[in-house]
């Protein structure tokens, strides 16, 4: 009864606080939407990178937990080979999967397109799409891989357990960078001539 109580409260307060980030992330996401529409094929990309962004920084915050819980990491922001380990299998996931989701959203864009599934008049470019797809989740996801082992190694300091806080918190927290990053990446990708 004690370990329910302990999760029960460790949980809530970040389940609520992570509604109240969903909510800032929709509100956000609404303010882009004239950026979403510009630009055809980014509507495809959006909820992939979105999910990437948190399967990717859940798995690295379960694996960082498990290492916390069995001594292969201290409890304190100190560089080792496990940390190490962790931070490059996200980084190499991260630019692989964000070049094959700019693929993968190019091609799905001109499927329905090319069914009638859409009304835009011009094509997505897969340049483009691919550019999009590797600065905002590459940017995305190091942030996050960086926020990922402060949160688990002060979370399991303070005796409070990461398994408990990372997921959720995480998720919540990607998506708003995502969409800030996927913001800055369709600005800066839209000023480069013959993309």
């Amino acid at each position: 009864m004690l370990l329910i109580k302990k999760i029960l409260k460790e949980s809530i307060p970040i389940l609520l606080l992570t509604t109240v980030g969903g909510v800032i992330a929709g509100v956000i996401l609404e303010d882009m939407q004239t950026k979403l529409i510009e630009i055809p094929g980014l509507l495809v990309l959006l909820p992939a990178i979105l999910g990437m962004r948190g399967n990717i920084s859940g798995a690295l915050g379960s694996r960082l937990s498990s290492a916390l819980h069995l001594g292969l990491i201290e409890p304190r922001l100190s560089w080792n080979k496990t940390i190490s380990d962790n931070v490059w299998a996200s980084i190499i996931l991260n630019v692989m999967m964000s070049f094959f989701l700019g693929v993968v959203a190019y091609y799905v864009y001109e499927l329905a397109h090319s069914s009638g599934l859409t009304h835009f008049e011009e094509h997505a470019s897969i340049l483009k799409l691919i550019a999009i797809s590797l600065i905002a989740g590459v940017l995305a996801g190091l942030i996050l891989t960086l926020l990922t082992i402060a949160t688990a190694v002060f979370t399991f300091g303070h005796d409070i357990d990461p398994d408990n806080v990372l997921m959720p918190s995480l998720s919540t927290v990607g998506d708003i960078l995502t969409i800030f990053c996927l913001l800055i990446a369709v600005e800066f990708v839209t000023h480069i001539p013959y993309i």
